[in-house]
């Protein structure tokens, strides 16, 4: 199956704009087509949308104030499952993007012109980038002071809900990985709240699981300020984190002070 992603954006006012995502194929094509699923940024109520609209082209319709990047689950009617990515673009003008499918996350794009793929996908990787970037520091923009995000093991699951709670009390916004949203691939999820938050805390009291170091891995990747921070008196500090400067609590009634340590940070 070779499908295309098209969009329309309109300008309505402050920094406010009316856009559309939707298919385009042959009518064979689209009618193999369940539903879609998109995905956009958390920052959009039910950010997780289903279109069961076959007419016009499972069109997604939506208002916001910057491009961002939609992550498109297009299932078929034998529960094939075609995953893509969209950079939405907002400008007056329409923008066709044709995509191919995968069966993994990535996008493939090619513009609507007679550039090669080989030869485009440099200016497309640098346009998708800005866009991203621009999208997270509008986010960025209308957070409180500080945003942090925090994980844990499941040992940790304690001292990581006393810390999340002694941190809002200082009117930080709390970031985790719990309740992703129905649909939304796991590292999806992560990339979009470490991308929003000011600092990573870590909670570790023993060998971090694959998940957590998942977690490390993206916030080394977006250069956000790390805090591990050792729990119990015999805890080590793992390897993907020897690099940074830790903190350590020998007891839950210490994390109270520990919130307002790794404010002063």
């Amino acid at each position: 199956m070779s499908i295309q992603i098209k969009q329309k954006s309109v300008y309505v006012s402050d920094d406010q704009w009316d856009w559309a995502v939707w298919l385009v194929g042959t009518a064979a094509e689209l009618d193999m087509i369940d539903h879609v699923i998109y995905t956009l940024h958390p920052t959009f109520p039910n950010p997780v949308r289903k279109i069961h609209t076959r007419r016009g082209g499972f069109r997604l319709k939506a208002s916001g104030w910057g491009g961002f990047t939609i992550y498109i689950d297009v299932v078929r009617k034998n529960s094939e499952h075609i995953q893509l990515i969209h950079e939405l673009e907002l400008t007056d003008e329409p923008a066709r993007l044709a995509v191919s499918h995968t069966r993994s996350i990535s996008s493939v794009i090619v513009p609507a012109n007679n550039l090669s793929l080989h030869e485009a996908m440099p200016a497309i990787k640098g346009i998708a980038k800005a866009f991203y970037r621009k999208a997270i520091e509008k986010v960025a923009e209308r957070l409180p002071g500080s945003t942090v995000f925090v994980s844990g093991g499941i040992a940790d699951a304690d001292a990581v809900h006393r810390l999340s709670n002694s941190l809002a009390k200082l009117n930080v916004r709390i970031l985790s990985a719990d309740e992703i949203p129905n649909g939304v691939p796991f590292q999806i999820h992560i990339e979009n709240m470490i991308g929003q938050a000011s600092l990573a805390v870590f909670l570790v009291s023993g060998r971090p699981s694959m998940w957590m170091n998942q977690e490390i891995e993206t916030a080394k990747r977006h250069g956000k300020h790390i805090v591990p921070v050792l729990v119990g008196s015999e805890s080590e500090l793992p390897e993907t984190l020897q690099d940074f400067h830790s903190l350590r609590i020998d007891n839950l009634d210490s994390v109270a002070d520990l919130a307002q340590g790794i404010l002063k940070l």
